[in-house]
């Protein structure tokens, strides 16, 4: 179910190639049944936001349990070419949330696609294993940063462009889980700059300027 309503606030992808091309909703061949559902609950949070909001819109969704975030803004990023810089705060993320990350970096090669991606200290002490290989695959790619920090928050921030931008606020960290989680995504660039701003100072904060 989504409500739109206006805030006051001042598809085809190319192909991916190597390891992370097994995780992609459109990739050729599905083996498992792990991929399998993968694929089916990539089709159902395409379903998610039919229409973007316009700029001084807000949407607000629930997320069934179905999927997990990462396929929503994978969906999303792919219907904006012209998205230049992704930011993320989560909790936590899985495996296969940075194998369809690394996806959507491969996908973007002609026209790079920066990111950011902030997650819990508490997480990464607890799952350094995890925690570098994601620094390792995913600064692989030119423009991405890996960072930790004490945070729960979960936010996403689309860099649209000049005076344009758009931010998910909600509950769900990028892994699935079985639970119903609550979505707003706002089109709105002093939004996103706000939230860019201290997503990049606690990124820089926990490493430098380095990656990772």
């Amino acid at each position: 179910m989504e409500f739109a309503a206006p805030v006051a606030f001042t598809e085809i992808p190319r192909p991916a190639f190597g390891s992370a091309a097994q995780h992609l909703a459109t990739a050729p061949r599905v083996t498992t049944k792990a991929d399998r559902r993968h694929v089916r609950a990539a089709r159902l949070a395409a379903d998610l936001l039919p229409e973007l909001p316009q700029p001084g819109e807000a949407v607000h969704a629930i997320m069934t349990g179905s999927y997990d975030l990462t396929q929503v803004i994978m969906n999303v990023v792919r219907r904006l070419p012209h998205c230049r810089h992704l930011r993320i705060a989560s909790l936590c993320y899985s495996k296969r949330n940075i194998a369809d990350l690394c996806a959507v970096l491969a996908e973007r090669r002609d026209a790079p696609l920066s990111l950011a991606l902030l997650v819990s200290v508490f997480f990464k002490q607890h799952n350094r294993e995890l925690y570098g290989k994601a620094v390792e695959d995913l600064t692989a790619y030119p423009g991405v940063t890996v960072g930790a920090a004490r945070n729960h928050c979960k936010v996403v921030a689309f860099d649209l462009g000049p005076g344009d931008g758009l931010v998910f606020e909600g509950s769900a960290n990028l892994r699935s889980n079985k639970n119903r989680e609550q979505l707003a995504v706002i089109r709105d660039r002093g939004l996103h700059d706000w939230h860019a701003a201290w997503i990049d100072e606690q990124v820089r904060a926990s490493h430098g300027e380095g990656k990772g």
